[in-house]
C-alpha cells in the first residue's frame, strides 16, 4: 500500500506596498516648481523689458531724424526775401544763437502758395511737461518788414526733436563779398544771408546730440524780385 507523502505547503510571499511621495517631498517638488517659475517669469520680463526699451528708443531716434532731415531741407531752401522797406536793404534772415528766423520757399500749406516766415527754436509744453525743438510757419504780410507775423501766428507749432534742453546755432559766412567767411555765434549783417547754418541740440539728459550742418543753396541776389530796387542787386563774387 502506498502511502503518500503530503507536500510541504508554500507561504506565499507578502503583498508590496504601494509606491508613493511622502509630504515632505511634495512640499520639495512645489517648491522646485515655484522657483523655476519665477526665474522663467523674471527672464521674460527682462526680455519683454528690453524689447519695449530697444524698441522706444529706436522710435526716438527714428522720429529724430525725420525732424533733422526735414529742418535740414527747410534750411537749404533759405529764400533771402527782402522786406518791403524803401529806407534800407535787409534779408529776412535773422540768426541767433538760440533762436533762428528766415524765410522757406516751402508754403504754409497745401492749399497755399508762396513763401512762408519759419521760426525754430526751443519752447516748452505744458501737456507734455517737457521742452522740445518747434517749428512755426506763418505767411507774410504783404507789406511785411518784420517777423511780426510769425510772431503773432496762433498756429500750433511742429515738433521737429523732443526732450531738448537747448539749442546753439551757429552761422559760417562773411560780412561782404571780400571778407573771409568764418563761423559766428549770431548772424548780424543785415543784407547777407550766412553760407552754411549749423545747429548743435542737447537734449533733457544732458546728451549732445549729433551736430547738423545744412547749406544755403541760394544767394542774395535770388531775393531781388522781392525789392523794388532791383539795380542794387549784385551776384556774388566767384570764390
Amino acid at each position: 500500500m502506498t502511502r503518500c507523502r503530503a507536500r510541504p505547503s508554500r507561504t506565499a510571499p507578502p503583498a508590496r506596498s504601494q509606491a508613493g511621495f511622502t509630504l515632505v517631498e511634495v512640499v520639495l517638488a512645489m517648491v522646485l516648481l515655484a522657483t523655476m517659475m519665477l526665474l522663467l517669469y523674471s527672464g521674460l520680463s527682462f526680455a519683454l523689458r528690453s524689447w519695449d526699451a530697444a524698441d522706444v528708443g529706436g522710435r526716438a531716434v527714428a522720429d529724430r531724424r525725420i525732424g533733422e532731415n526735414f529742418l535740414r531741407r527747410e534750411l537749404t531752401e533759405v529764400f533771402p526775401m527782402r522786406w518791403k522797406d524803401p529806407t534800407t536793404v535787409k534779408v529776412a534772415f535773422t540768426g541767433e544763437p538760440e533762436r533762428l528766423r528766415f524765410v522757406s520757399t516751402r508754403p504754409v500749406g497745401a492749399s497755399l502758395g508762396g513763401l512762408s516766415l519759419v521760426g525754430v527754436e526751443v519752447e516748452g509744453d505744458a501737456r507734455r511737461d517737457g521742452r522740445h525743438l518747434v517749428m512755426r510757419r506763418s505767411l507774410p504780410d504783404d507789406e511785411a518788414k518784420d517777423f511780426g507775423p510769425l510772431e503773432r501766428s496762433s498756429e500750433k507749432p511742429s515738433i521737429l526733436v523732443e526732450d531738448v534742453a537747448s539749442v546753439t546755432f551757429s552761422y559760417f559766412g562773411a560780412e561782404s563779398d571780400f571778407g573771409e567767411p568764418k563761423w559766428m555765434d549770431a548772424w548780424t549783417f543785415p543784407g547777407r544771408i550766412p553760407q552754411m547754418i549749423r545747429m548743435r541740440v542737447k537734449s533733457a539728459d544732458g546728451t549732445m546730440l549729433p551736430e547738423m550742418v545744412a547749406k544755403v543753396m541760394l544767394g542774395e541776389e535770388a531775393g531781388c524780385l522781392e525789392n523794388s530796387f532791383q539795380r542794387m542787386c549784385r551776384p556774388r563774387r566767384s570764390p
